[in-house]
């Protein structure tokens, strides 16, 4: 029972819970603004949206990153070294393609 299973699920999956944080943030904040209760004249503020897009473009692309050294030094590279790769670009890209609307979007529909 010690072959540290939860941490490797983590390792596997940490990309993909950034981007399901930052999405849920995002939208969330978003949504929440364009409420009657909360309407803005300007529609939403994009500076917290923005911050946490940036912030979690980093983390993605540091994760990514890590993933690439240790893919490059292992000899037989296992399937967890793969999906923890794949699933950092697949995060990296998902996190900059949800992002985008709420940067760009200037009022509440």
């Amino acid at each position: 029972m010690n072959d540290g299973f939860f941490g490797k699920l983590l390792r596997g999956t940490l990309p993909l819970l950034v981007w399901a944080a930052h999405f849920a943030l995002c939208y969330g904040l978003a949504a929440a603004q364009c409420t009657p209760a909360m309407l803005r004249a300007g529609g939403p503020d994009r500076v917290l949206p923005g911050i946490a897009t940036a912030i979690a473009l980093a983390l993605c692309a540091w994760l990514l990153w890590r993933e690439r050294g240790i893919l490059r030094r292992a000899q037989d590279a296992a399937l967890l070294d793969w999906a923890a790769a794949l699933g950092a670009l697949l995060a990296l890209v998902g996190i900059a393609w949800t992002g985008m609307p709420l940067l760009l979007v200037s009022g509440c529909a």
